[in-house]
């Protein structure tokens, strides 16, 4: 059966109506929490989300290898392939937004068994007998930070269905209690991991090394204790007591840098030193008008925020926190509004979201994902603007969960998925991929 067979009028009006009522309750608690006009600028953030989206994602799925595509241009073009990350990602989006029914198991195990087990299979697929796990088109000459998130996603795909790698996995240790070989050299030795640190550039350059952190932070804690605990101690000995950041000056890209390292400070354990300062640079950064690279700094401030409360819950800052957050749901309106404005930048016309306003990345960590300067959605984009945007939106509200779909929405998103064609490569670039972009260009338009 064709999409179009299945997307009738009758269906599309069915699975709105369904929405809309799933909502409504939800609203009204929010709005005992924020107020009426703040629900009413949240309500129509969440009225520019339809079906389109799910239908664009069910879109990039290949049904033979058990994956998704990070982009339409991607699936449709010879070289590239599908992605773990954009395979959690998708499912990560179905599991917050409200598409899965109610059931025993994790998200993942009330999905059908057929779609769960191709994914699980296509995971382990994947695995080097490093533990890592590494895509056909890339190879292993990756950077860190894409090794380090692609053994993440695998990692959290075991989680969610109880199956086990083919290979020890690198954050394990082995049956002698030793951790992996595979470790990087800077982790087999606490000398090594501090020469490592002090090379890195927090004061001009956060974001970057934020991200080259957070995505291996799991093989940061299996290397030890320590090597955890002089992670915090270098972090905290170079957060600014002014503005709570690890730059001088507060911007999109400090902030993004503390989205990136404040997010390890709950599984370290530790809180930020200066989480005050960091809380109000965020939301500081959340109301700016200042012009925007990359979608991310939508969502970027609004996480961090969240990272902050959680880290810092119990701490002696904790009332002067409690206070801010007060103040942050008095600007609600404002907030939720400018949250909106920001967001529809990077909509397109199909319902999807882009990396850059105008294209998707052509990379994700220096991996190349989507033809360069294709001007189309990707799911990285799209699923930060929907669910990671607003999963974060309403924590730092505390606004309880307002599901984005409903159960209807889920049921067709699956049929779609049942049915979906095989992928057919339309265009041919060649023998090899274009030349990766650096980190800086990856991020610039």
């Amino acid at each position: 059966m064709k999409f179009n067979d299945i997307l009738t009028k009758e269906r599309l009006e069915y699975v709105r109506s369904a929405r809309n009522f799933a909502r409504k309750s939800a609203f009204s608690e929010a709005e005992e929490k924020i107020g009426e006009s703040a629900t009413i600028a949240l309500k129509e953030l969440y009225n520019s989300f339809d079906e389109r989206i799910y239908i664009f994602l069910a879109e990039l799925w290949d049904p033979e290898i058990g994956a998704f595509y990070y982009s339409k241009s991607a699936r449709d073009t010879n070289l590239y392939l599908p992605d773990i990350e954009s395979t959690v990602q998708v499912l990560r989006f179905l599991g917050n937004t409200g598409m899965i029914r109610p059931g025993e198991g994790k998200h993942m195990m009330r999905m059908p068994s057929d779609f769960r087990e191709k994914i699980v299979n296509f995971a382990k697929g994947l695995q080097d007998e490093d533990g890592y796990f590494y895509h056909p088109q890339w190879g292993k000459d990756i950077s860190p930070s894409r090794r380090g998130r692609d053994l993440s996603w695998a990692k959290s795909i075991f989680a969610e269905t109880g199956e086990h790698p083919r290979y020890l996995l690198p954050t394990e240790k082995n049956k002698a209690g030793e951790k992996s070989k595979s470790l990087p050299d800077y982790l087999q030795d606490i000398e090594c991991f501090k020469k490592y640190l002090s090379e890195m550039d927090l004061k001009t350059n956060s974001y970057y090394v934020g991200n080259l952190i957070e995505s291996t932070i799991s093989q940061i804690s299996a290397a030890g204790e320590e090597f955890e605990a002089y992670l915090v101690e270098w972090l905290n000995s170079q957060n600014r007591i002014d503005n709570g950041l690890w730059e001088e000056k507060i911007s999109y890209a400090s902030v993004n840098g503390l989205m990136k390292l404040a997010g390890n400070y709950p599984h370290l354990r530790a809180s930020l030193p200066n989480a005050t300062k960091s809380l109000t640079s965020a939301i500081g950064a959340a109301l700016s008008d200042e012009r925007m690279k990359f979608v991310c700094e939508v969502y970027n401030p609004w996480a961090a925020m969240c990272s902050i409360f959680k880290a810092n819950k119990n701490e002696s800052d904790g009332e002067a926190l409690r206070v801010l957050r007060d103040e942050l749901i008095k600007n609600a309106p404002a907030l939720i509004r400018k949250n909106s404005e920001k967001v529809s930048v990077f909509k397109k016309e199909d319902g999807s979201y882009s990396y850059f306003k105008k294209m998707s990345s052509a990379v994700s960590q220096r991996a190349p994902v989507a033809v360069p300067r294709t001007n189309e959605g990707d799911v990285n984009a799209t699923t930060i603007c929907v669910n990671s945007n607003l999963r974060s939106l309403r924590e730092a509200l505390e606004i309880p969960m307002i599901p984005v779909f409903c159960y209807e929405d889920g049921d067709l998103f699956f049929e779609l998925i049942a049915n979906a064609p095989k992928v057919e490569k339309k265009f041919f670039i060649g023998e090899k991929f274009p030349e990766k972009p650096s980190y800086e260009e990856e991020i610039e338009e």
